[in-house]
């Protein structure tokens, strides 16, 4: 049944897709407004995270934030449709890379490397990309980007995800569970595994405590001591969003060796150049998921 529901989804898909971006940005923009103004889809939960996070801000300001939130994530859905049946090309367009010598260097030693990047810009565009050499100066190959993801719950909607995000073949996409074998496996690939890590750790897992947007936050601990436990080099991705159809990665290296750092210090990087960002491109980060449903202690 699953399946059947996934052919018949996949399939209006593919045809929803072929129209025009313009038109994809068009029905983006009506469906912002049933979004944010009428269905009001986890609204409370934006407004309190925006609050919080921008304590300085008037109430306009922060409402303001929020609709330029919902715009911005149904521009992000209507650019990850469209890509369903656009050339490799046509999204390169979409992309640009800055920090490919960070990358080159470190991929120059033959490591693998962990890039850490947060909910900010349209990730999901950077898994169908042309040549990497020719178009962005990276010196690797397109299957070297490895993008690491957490099977949803929904069998359809992994099915649907997994569809568009290996439709072009111009990366390899890997569950997490699986992570920590393929770098083992693969110890000298000249790999950049991508890696989520401002999701709100379940509870029970392990955590690194940081100070985040104002407030103490829990961080996954994961990416960190797989970098730390295999001295991996790591690097911080933030994608920028510069208006419509065009997100740029900035790449920085956060240490050559995360084995040398104190435990906690990686993550902690990590989360000052990803606020940097939130802070300089407010409307472009995921604020309707529940970053924060546990606090750490105050003494953390």
């Amino acid at each position: 049944m699953a399946q059947l529901f996934f052919y018949i989804v996949s399939s209006l898909l593919w045809c929803f897709s072929l129209l025009p971006l313009r038109v994809h940005y068009f029905f983006a923009r009506c469906f912002s407004f049933v979004l944010g103004k009428l269905v009001k889809y986890r609204y409370s939960t934006v407004i309190t995270n925006i609050a919080r996070a921008f304590p300085d801000k008037y109430t306009w300001e922060v409402s303001r934030i929020a609709d330029g939130f919902y715009k911005y994530i149904c521009e992000m859905i209507a650019e990850a449709i469209w890509s369903y049946t656009a050339s490799d090309e046509q999204i390169g367009r979409l992309v640009g890379v800055e920090g490919s010598e960070e990358v080159n260097k470190i991929l120059t030693n033959g490591k693998n490397a962990i890039v850490m990047l947060g909910h900010i810009g349209n990730w999901e565009l950077f898994t169908g990309l042309p040549n990497l050499r020719k178009n962005f100066n990276l010196e690797m190959e397109n299957k070297n980007l490895v993008f690491v993801y957490k099977r949803p719950e929904s069998k359809v909607s992994d099915m649907l995800i997994s569809s568009i995000r290996n439709r072009h073949h111009a990366c390899s996409v890997v569950e997490m569970k699986s992570i920590v074998r393929q770098i083992i496996t693969e110890k000298n690939g000249g790999n950049l595994y991508f890696l989520l890590c401002d999701q709100s750790p379940d509870k029970g897992t392990s955590s690194i405590a940081v100070d985040f947007l104002h407030q103490p936050t829990y961080m996954i601990e994961g990416p960190e001591t797989i970098a730390r436990k295999l001295s991996l080099p790591v690097l911080y991705c933030g994608i920028v969003r510069q208006g419509r159809a065009k997100n740029i990665a900035k790449f920085k290296l956060i240490t050559e060796d995360a084995s040398c750092m104190e435990k906690g210090e990686v993550t902690r990087i990590f989360t000052q150049m990803l606020q940097r960002d939130i802070e300089q491109n407010p409307t472009t980060w995921l604020w309707s998921h529940r970053k924060w449903k546990r606090y750490p202690n105050k003494d953390y």
